[in-house]
């Protein structure tokens, strides 16, 4: 398993863009579209990974190994190319759009493909969104442009019907299950309520009991959401939780998961959460 390694929620998903590279498929351009806790900023640099990785067996991409993983994993893959709004900007710069479009029909490196990550695309503005559609519509060899957006339907219809649009649902229809997820909703609800007992779930935690847990906050999470934006649509949070502390807790869940990919401390990521969501800071 590589730090790539998609959400348990995201499985079907990856299985359809596998078999539509396998089967030489898969599109140039594809637009990843949801809310934030869906993750598709993960599955689309998990994507890229795979594309660019040089495992010989398929099975094995990502393989978190590879000379391209590797630079992948230090952020210094020559192939992988994102484009995001400068700091303290709203949108993203023209001359911005430009110089991507120069480098990816530069040659690649090492003969491999060339990937764009685009997140978030909403940021784009028209004439970024324009500059970019012959790209799409006559992409160098190779190459892939990926669009990661949440108000997907914002972007300019002519780049929306340019690229194969693949829709990420939070994890509503996943949900863990067992006496280890009792025990972390418990934990939750506590932290939620302001008490610190919850810490004693993060003593000594293994990276896999961590993932499963914080795979649970995540789950329970996205449900308060949806629940505080149609009421009576769900099990909403506990009094005095608003919209802003869950969508806090739905980014933290989703950065330590990422963080454990990397080698994080279970005990620390998930202390910190607590810490956080108890005393809401």
């Amino acid at each position: 398993m590589s730090r790539w390694t998609p959400q348990p929620w995201q499985q079907d998903r990856w299985q359809q863009v596998r078999a539509a590279h396998a089967g030489g498929r898969l599109a140039h351009a594809l637009l990843l579209a949801g809310p934030r806790a869906a993750g598709a900023d993960h599955f689309a640099t998990g994507l890229a990974a795979f594309l660019l990785c040089e495992a010989a067996e398929a099975g094995r991409k990502p393989c978190g190994e590879c000379r391209s993983c590797v630079q992948l994993g230090a952020g210094t893959q020559p192939n992988l190319m994102r484009l995001a709004p400068a700091e303290d900007k709203r949108d993203i710069a023209i001359d911005d759009v430009r110089d991507l479009i120069d480098r990816l029909h530069l040659s690649s490196h090492y003969g491999q493909a060339k990937i764009a990550i685009v997140s978030p695309a909403d940021a784009l503005n028209a004439s970024g969104a324009n500059a970019l559609l012959k790209t799409i519509e006559e992409p160098p060899p190779a190459t892939h442009l990926l669009f990661v957006a949440e108000r997907w339907r914002a972007l300019p219809a002519t780049l929306r019907s340019r690229c194969q649009i693949l829709r990420f649902a939070p994890p509503r229809l996943w949900a863990p299950e067992g006496e280890g997820a009792s025990e972390w909703s418990r934990a939750l609800a506590d932290a939620a309520g302001g008490k610190l007992q919850a810490l004693r779930i993060a003593h000594g935690l293994k990276r896999d009991t961590a993932q499963q847990g914080l795979e649970t906050w995540l789950h329970t999470a996205t449900g308060w959401l949806r629940a505080l934006a149609a009421p009576g649509g769900g099990t909403p949070p506990p009094a005095g939780l608003g919209a802003d502390a869950v969508a806090r807790l739905c980014d933290d869940a989703l950065e330590a998961l990422r963080a454990l990919e990397r080698n994080g401390n279970p005990s620390l990521l998930v202390e910190s959460i607590i810490i956080r969501l108890a005393q809401r800071g």
